[in-house]
């Protein structure tokens, strides 16, 4: 498979991804930022903003899917690397409980990993995702995720039952 850089200086080619999100999409804030392009965007519209990122803008590398529990939200930042030092961040946010938004394994395959990562330790689910099972914590009789800011740091009654 033949890859093809993105062409230009690192500033164009910044600014024409911006352009890019900017004319196909509706963002609700996005700016250029030293090396980073940083977009916010509805949960609905993340697997069209990460498509275009990868097969129009030539973004061919999703570094990392972080989570950040607000209480009551989730805040979810993909990092996409261009290869030639430009960087593509993307922030949304996903309200309630239990937590769900589409998968991006099919656009970028390293996101199967982040995703399964997210779910484990945030109760993030991902829909669509082919294995979405825990990474860390075990399968059986473990249904808490130790990241969530309401998580008890108590072993009695954590893992009550599991001995």
């Amino acid at each position: 498979m033949a890859v093809t850089l993105p062409e230009g200086n690192l500033q164009s080619r910044l600014k024409s991804y911006l352009d890019g999100f900017n004319n196909q999409h509706g963002l609700e804030e996005s700016a250029v930022e030293n090396n980073v392009v940083r977009l916010v965007v509805p949960p609905e519209i993340v697997p069209a903003v990460l498509t275009m990122a990868r097969e129009a803008l030539g973004v061919l590398h999703l570094a990392f899917i972080t989570v950040v529990d607000r209480q009551g939200s989730f805040e979810l930042t993909y990092e996409l690397l261009d290869l030639r030092g430009g960087i593509v961040r993307v922030k949304t946010t996903i309200e309630g409980e239990e937590p769900v938004i589409d998968t991006v394994t099919n656009i970028y395959p390293t996101a199967n990993w982040h995703e399964r990562e997210a779910y484990d330790m945030f109760g993030v689910a991902f829909k669509g995702h082919p294995d979405l099972r825990r990474t860390y914590m075990w399968q059986d009789h473990f249904d808490h995720h130790p990241l969530l800011k309401s998580f008890e740091i108590s072993t009695r009654r954590t893992f009550e039952g599991l001995r």
